[in-house]
């Protein structure tokens, strides 16, 4: 994919999301399978879960130097406590913080894959992405309309697969790609999931989230 057609992508998508209907948020999305108390901490496992984020962005803090990679295991620890803090208490103005972390993740590796696979043409588009990640949590907050943060989480995730086929190089994070939609698998199937097993989809969704961080880790150490 060359950087015309990821740029014409990007504008295409945000023009049919645009022209869509608002997309709110689902008054049932709070009510999570497994809503166990342990030691005193509401939603325990959900709460509990996140605590790998916080142990791979601490990893990359330490074994990574440049400011893109600190910027990206910057948002995977901060990932831990903002997950955790919203699940002990699940609402719309804690998922906020739920949120932000999340889209410093997804916009930084977005910005490391263009500038490994398209080299210098992407160089210093981070803070601009970093923005747009943060603006699209923010309009949803006081719009109500997810459409913008839906742009942000997935269109990296469809874009990046194409990008890691437009040249050789580190196949590192075919990993990454694979663990990021079971885990979304495993969201989409929460109670399911609980049905069967002693831990909700949701909780699974956060281990195959952080096991996914970790592979971004190693990519770049390897890269």
């Amino acid at each position: 994919m060359t950087p015309a057609r990821i740029v014409l992508v990007v504008l295409l998508v945000g023009i049919i999301l645009w022209l869509l209907p608002a997309l709110y948020q689902d008054e049932n999305y709070h009510h999570f399978a497994d809503a166990r108390a342990l030691l005193g901490i509401p939603n325990f496992w959900n709460v509990i879960s996140n605590a790998p984020f916080a142990v791979v962005g601490l990893l990359g803090l330490f074994a990574l130097s440049d400011v893109t990679s600190r910027v990206l295991f910057s948002g995977v620890f901060l990932t831990a406590f903002g997950s955790a803090y919203y699940h002990r208490a699940p609402d719309d103005a804690r998922l906020v913080w739920d949120r932000l972390p999340m889209t410093i993740v997804f916009m930084t590796l977005f910005a490391l894959v263009m500038e490994e696979r398209i080299q210098t043409k992407f160089k210093g588009l981070l803070p601009t992405l970093l923005a747009c990640g943060i603006a699209s949590v923010l309009w949803w907050r006081f719009t109500g309309n997810l459409w913008p943060y839906v742009l942000v989480q997935f269109v990296p995730m469809l874009v990046i697969p194409d990008l890691l086929m437009m040249r050789s190089g580190n196949s590192g994070l075919v990993p990454v790609i694979v663990l990021y939609g079971l885990a979304k698998i495993a969201e989409q199937f929460d109670v399911a999931i609980y049905s069967l097993l002693p831990l909700s989809g949701h909780t699974w969704k956060h281990f195959l989230g952080a096991l996914a961080t970790y592979y971004i880790l190693r990519w770049r150490r390897y890269c």
